[in-house]
């Protein structure tokens, strides 16, 4: 029998069968992986304590004939201060959801595992503010979607490749980036954007979460790179993310 170790984050689990479960990992090694808990949820199990959502894990790994079990767990970090606060435990949902959502099995991506572990150990310090919630989701989704090979073109017209003029520019999640004023007809439903709303989603892109600036006063800035967040997610995804259903992905605004 094969053993192998890997790292990473668990982003998900179901049980199956009466005392099993079936975890989703997200690792360093392989990219995302289903791997079975044997018995797991049995009264004397020990393992199963180890792999909550949200945590970061050293598994051990055995092949067998209907797929990989788990055999040993060691948990590296678990995010305590998130799981106190129900607005912490949202925004973890959707990041876990996102990546869940976004990646296939066994396809490894170190950038994006190790952006998983500083979402979560930035989402440890985060206050309660319903803004800063907000910016977070917003500041994973680009990352995700950049780290992932589904990062918009910023800096020319997606269209023509020509530089993108001052006034007239559209954000098109359909071909994934800014048009200049002259390719507007090659998506008719291609958002129009100002200045500060192009600004903004550059720096969500670029930025690690401590040099993300806060949004312009206008609030409709805000509005609209939230807007542009949920159409870019829809479009790589085709589905709406199943942490929607639990929190509005901006805060509304009056």
């Amino acid at each position: 029998m094969s053993l192998l170790d890997v790292t990473g984050v668990v982003l998900n689990r179901r049980d199956v069968r009466e005392d099993s479960r079936l975890y989703t990992i997200f690792t360093h090694e392989r990219g995302k992986l289903e791997v079975f808990g044997r018995g797991i949820r049995k009264g004397k199990a020990k393992l199963g304590g180890h792999l909550e959502p949200g945590a970061t894990v050293r598994v051990t790994l055995a092949q067998g004939k209907t797929g990989e079990t788990i055999t040993a767990v060691e948990r590296d970090h678990y995010p305590v201060a998130t799981m106190a606060s129900l607005a912490h435990l949202a925004s973890l949902g959707f990041t876990l959801s996102l990546v869940d959502a976004i990646t296939k099995p066994d396809a490894p991506d170190p950038s994006l595992a190790s952006f998983l572990q500083e979402a979560i150990g930035t989402l440890e310090h985060l206050n309660g503010e319903a803004d800063d919630h907000s910016r977070f989701r917003m500041w994973v989704a680009w990352h995700v979607l950049d780290r992932s090979g589904h990062s918009p073109e910023l800096e020319r017209c997606v269209h023509c490749r020509q530089a993108l003029p001052s006034d007239g520019v559209r954000f098109s999640a359909l071909l994934g980036g800014f048009l200049g004023s002259e390719c507007a007809t090659a998506d008719p439903a291609a958002k129009k954007v100002s200045v500060p709303v192009r600004n903004s989603i550059r720096q969500f892109v670029r930025s690690a979460w401590p040099e993300l600036p806060a949004f312009p006063p206008e609030r409709d800035v805000e509005r609209t790179v939230a807007d542009l967040t949920r159409l870019a997610m829809d479009h790589v995804l085709e589905r709406r993310l199943p942490a929607e259903r639990f929190v509005q992905f901006a805060r509304a605004l009056g």
